[in-house]
């Protein structure tokens, strides 16, 4: 099937609801194309699809072939199962010559089904289509050439659990021996909305917080070389925070209702925990006195703590709206903060820039506010203004906590 004809039939699918070209449109002011395309939502956009789709109809039709990344190693049946819901794609494309991509040896490949006599089933590969590449293990392919490489491909790029030390630079490093001097090659990172908390936010100059969905930034990352005119060359990083199509309206949302916390529904950050929360409109209501404040700040993060007096039936009071007890007890209250830290407030920050007596590298534990933080996490006595504030916060706040000054 020819490759108009190909795509034309996939994006009359009901489920069709991105293409690549929605990112892709986007130039900075010399008219320079995104090298580095950042693409996230929700679960429902169809965007891994569209990408990977587009990448495996470059291989067969113009033999530009694609990388296949995730952050660790994967088995043959995982590569194979990503590949999996792009069969009948296939069997289009290469009018039934194909019907699937496997892996051998690292290698990634078209293949069909054949059966022998005796009705035993066996893979036979046909036209090699890329690579599979575990970022993990990214050295050992510095020295190595890829000139057929054309598309790199990197799927669930935010995660809730654990990224490779110093992830970003050893990204950039299989970036930089894929791509070589080639021109026309780029990297998609593909991703729904799980913890914003990642190290490429600040590390790339991304700031994913701070993207709205439906909108892109643009930022440039520049490579300390000069290009042939003189000019310090960059990459054009685009990222890209889908807008969901299904999002319900103002009046929708108002209505109480028990709704799922997760991206598997909804174009939001990822609730991964539920916490103790108290709106941020009932707090400034009641007006209760604020004894302390510290502000917590990672990477593109930061976080106002208000050491807070409340009543000690602040629950019963907030949900049930029960009489406040004369008896009270401090909590710490958690809040976004978009402002600069005033100089005299105590700052617990990864920020190198930062510098005064009362900012530490990290939560260090050296005035006495610091001990009356670290008691009221252990007890339990933190409150978010919402459950997405309070499940960042405590992600950053076990960096802050894990962070040592190497000497």
């Amino acid at each position: 099937m020819k490759r108009e004809d190909l795509f034309k039939k996939y994006y009359k699918h009901k489920e069709h609801d991105y293409e690549i070209g929605d990112t892709l449109q986007y130039k900075d002011d010399t008219g320079r194309e995104i090298d580095i395309a950042f693409v996230y939502s929700g679960r429902n956009r169809g965007k891994s699809f569209e990408i990977s789709s587009q990448a495996i109809a470059d291989a067969y039709y113009d033999k530009k072939q694609f990388a296949y990344v995730r952050r660790h190693d994967a088995t043959t049946y995982e590569v194979e199962q990503y590949f999996e819901d792009k069969k009948q794609f296939i069997l289009d494309m290469t009018d039934g010559k194909s019907i699937g991509i496997t892996k051998v040896k690292g290698k990634l490949f078209f293949y069909h089904i054949e059966t022998d006599d005796n009705g035993d089933v066996r893979k036979v590969v046909d036209n090699e289509c890329g690579y599979f590449f575990p970022l993990s293990t990214q050295a050992k392919f510095k020295s190595l050439q890829y000139p057929e490489v054309y598309n790199m491909i990197y799927e669930e790029v935010l995660t809730d659990e654990n990224y490779l030390n110093a992830e970003p630079e050893k990204l950039m490093n299989l970036y930089s021996t894929l791509r070589r001097h080639k021109q026309h090659f780029r990297c998609w990172l593909i991703s729904n909305l799980v913890s914003v908390v990642n190290p490429y936010s600040n590390s790339w100059g991304i700031h994913l917080a701070k993207v709205k969905a439906g909108e892109i930034k643009l930022s440039k990352l520049y490579l300390g070389t000069y290009d042939e005119n003189g000019n310090e060359e960059y990459l054009l990083i685009g990222a890209h925070y889908l807008k969901d199509k299904a999002e319900l309206t103002k009046e929708d949302i108002k209505k109480p209702r028990n709704r799922i916390k997760t991206g598997i529904s909804s174009n939001k950050w990822d609730e991964i925990k539920l916490y103790p929360t108290v709106s941020l409109s009932y707090m400034k209501r009641e007006n209760y006195p604020i004894l302390d404040t510290v502000v917590f700040e990672y990477d593109d993060l930061m976080f106002q703590g208000d050491i807070v007096e409340v009543p000690i039936n602040l629950i019963q009071h907030y949900r049930d709206e029960e009489e406040p007890l004369k008896e009270k007890i401090p909590i710490l209250y958690i809040r976004r903060k978009t402002s600069e830290p005033h100089k005299d407030t105590r700052l617990y920050t990864n920020n190198v820039d930062r510098f005064n007596e009362y900012t530490t590298r990290g939560f260090a534990q050296i005035y006495v506010i610091d001990e009356a933080i670290a008691n009221l996490y252990k007890r339990g006595w933190v409150f978010g203004a919402d459950n997405l504030t309070m499940n960042d916060f405590s992600r950053i706040f076990l960096q802050l906590r894990g962070m040592k000054i190497g000497l």
